[in-house]
């Protein structure tokens, strides 16, 4: 999806998603969720992606060279998607207890 697309769908300017992307500016909280909503990336996602990439800046240089940016990249993904399962599962049981409590109460 191109940078025009996402920001058409999203309902804002093509120069503005780029001055979000390049850290010029930050966007409000309704433009973000907007563009989360186009890219279909939840904010808890988003945010610990973030969290992620502090922590990972935190961390004193490492002696052997850098980790190559598409294994950086890949293994954010792998937390991500751990993250989207763990979020799915308990949101599949907390269903299910809902479920059981109605059952009782009916």
């Amino acid at each position: 999806m191109s940078q025009a697309e996402v920001a058409r769908e999203a309902g804002i300017g093509k120069s503005q998603l780029s001055k979000y992307e390049q850290g010029k500016e930050l966007p409000k909280l309704e433009s973000l969720e907007r563009v989360l909503a186009v890219l279909n990336l939840g904010s808890l996602d988003f945010f610990y992606a973030l969290h992620l990439l502090d922590r990972g800046a935190e961390q004193p240089p490492k002696s052997e060279p850098r980790e190559d940016v598409t294994a950086a990249f890949d293994r954010v993904m792998s937390h991500l998607l751990d993250l989207h399962r763990q979020v799915v599962l308990e949101t599949a049981r907390s269903g299910m207890r809902r479920e059981d409590e109605i059952s009782r109460e009916g």
